[in-house]
């Protein structure tokens, strides 16, 4: 049961990640610009969290101070969230939707298997294992398998 609550919220994650950058390709189509199809996308994003924060007084973290304490190379987080964004935006346009997503969650997961491993970014360790390594030589067939459905390469 303590499941449920984390697969729902994975799927509506997924979702977005699927819709996201298709949406995002053609505010560059209208635009003619990556940056500023990011732009579009983040302004309605930091709108939300900006409401979200007033509305629940979130705030009161950065009063107190809280945020100060905040190790300045976890900002960094900001500056993969534009580059994720434009990015993907590009690459939608040039190798499609379904060849960007699955690249990007295989090369997710072997970063993040490979962060888990050595407890990087504070992490807990969790050890590589043959279980974790056949979930990855997976997603790389599924995106070879991908690339191998795409007419007209």
């Amino acid at each position: 049961m303590k499941y449920v609550i984390p697969i729902f919220l994975t799927v509506i994650i997924g979702t977005c990640l699927a819709i996201q950058p298709i949406f995002n390709s053609t505010v560059l189509r209208f635009t003619g610009s990556v940056w500023y199809a990011a732009l579009c996308s983040l302004s309605v994003s930091i709108s939300i969290v900006l409401c979200i924060c007033f509305l629940n007084d979130r705030f009161a973290t950065l009063r107190g101070g809280g945020a100060l304490q905040i190790p300045k190379y976890y900002i960094l987080a900001g500056i993969c969230g534009v580059l994720i964004l434009a990015f993907t935006v590009y690459c939608v346009t040039k190798i499609g939707p379904l060849l960007t997503a699955s690249l990007t969650v295989t090369v997710q997961m072997i970063v993040a298997t490979i962060t888990a491993h050595y407890g990087w970014l504070g992490l807990t360790q969790e050890p590589i294992n043959w279980i974790k390594i056949l979930g990855i030589v997976f997603l790389v067939a599924g995106v070879v398998l991908v690339k191998l459905s795409i007419k007209g390469d």
